[in-house]
């Protein structure tokens, strides 16, 4: 029986792969670099971002030196777009199925619990949202890969066995994740990876739509 769906936020909630892109263009300006095109960036992006900085060209120490800085350049310039940014398709009538039913949602992000929080609030959809886990600081995921530890803490915490619990994500991270400890596995394509790159992980659904989740947990509770 499924009790907790815990989804990654951008490019899996929101609508905002392009947005990141540009604003990772940024970063690579500030750092001396050049920008990467839209295909490049899902081919690389990874956490902690600082690797996929350097293997697109930016200087690891200088990076290093000024990730505050770094980071500021990236919000700056992210956030005003974020806001306009849509969620993708599917995402409100899959809340509302898992509210109607019991069954919790919960975020976990590389991103900023006070960012997440502005946008759930915009979109009219934190009434839907049971928990955010997500860094406090803007330059959290330059440097770590921590929200598997977070969700993981926060289930055994709660007491949910690994399949009551669904990872839905648009990047090979939350597949790791969810392969790393039991939980079923549900890759999201159209975000900021490619649909290559989800496939590796062979996650236990790959969806080209949010609608399709309501389908699964539906499949997934009548076993």
């Amino acid at each position: 029986m499924i009790k907790l769906v815990a989804f990654d936020w951008n490019g899996t909630m929101l609508s905002d792969t392009i947005c990141c892109w540009e604003a990772a263009n940024k970063e690579y300006e500030a750092c001396g670099a050049k920008g990467i095109s839209m295909l490049t960036f899902r081919q690389t992006f990874d956490i902690p971002y600082l690797e996929t900085m350097v293997k697109n060209g930016a200087n690891r120490n200088f990076i290093k030196k000024n990730s505050a800085k770094i980071a500021k350049v990236f919000h700056d310039y992210y956030e005003p777009r974020a806001a306009r940014c849509r969620t993708r398709s599917g995402v409100r009538e899959v809340l509302a199925h898992l509210k109607k039913h019991g069954i919790r949602s919960m975020i976990f992000s590389n991103h900023t619990v006070t960012g997440i929080e502005a946008q759930l609030k915009r979109l009219n959809i934190r009434q839907h949202m049971d928990i955010v886990l997500a860094h406090e600081k803007m330059e959290g995921a330059v440097h770590t890969r921590n929200k598997g530890q977070r969700l993981n803490e926060y289930t055994k915490k709660h007491k949910y066995k690994p399949k009551e619990v669904i990872v839905v994500g648009d990047t090979e991270e939350e597949m790791q994740i969810g392969k790393e400890h039991g939980f079923y596995t549900v890759g999201l394509t159209g975000g900021y990876h490619t649909t290559s790159r989800l496939k590796k992980h062979h996650p236990d659904y790959l969806i080209h739509n949010m609608k399709a989740l309501v389908g699964i947990v539906k499949k997934l509770n009548k076993r």
